[in-house]
């Protein structure tokens, strides 16, 4: 048997913790347009065929940081070129 298990709290007494728990707002920065073009197709490709992003980058877009956003930006031109578009 799991050791960690035995000494976890009953499901009831997580659950009422979280209900406490203060929420916390999500911070979403909106101040960076997302590159999608609304094609979303892969066709076997790592990036989308219509913004060049991966999987990843589009999943997490909105919860990006300014930062995180541009930089996944800069990225884009050189995966059209190197996919001759």
């Amino acid at each position: 048997m799991d050791e960690s298990r035995e000494t976890d709290p009953p499901a009831s007494d997580r659950r009422e913790r979280r209900r406490r728990r203060p929420r916390r707002p999500l911070m979403i920065d909106n101040s960076v347009p997302s590159p999608c073009l609304s094609v979303c197709r892969f066709d076997g490709e790592p990036y989308c065929i219509g913004c060049f992003r991966d999987i990843d980058e589009i999943r997490d877009w909105m919860i990006m940081t300014r930062k995180q956003k541009l930089a996944v930006l800069e990225r884009l031109p050189a995966r059209r070129r190197a996919a001759g578009k």
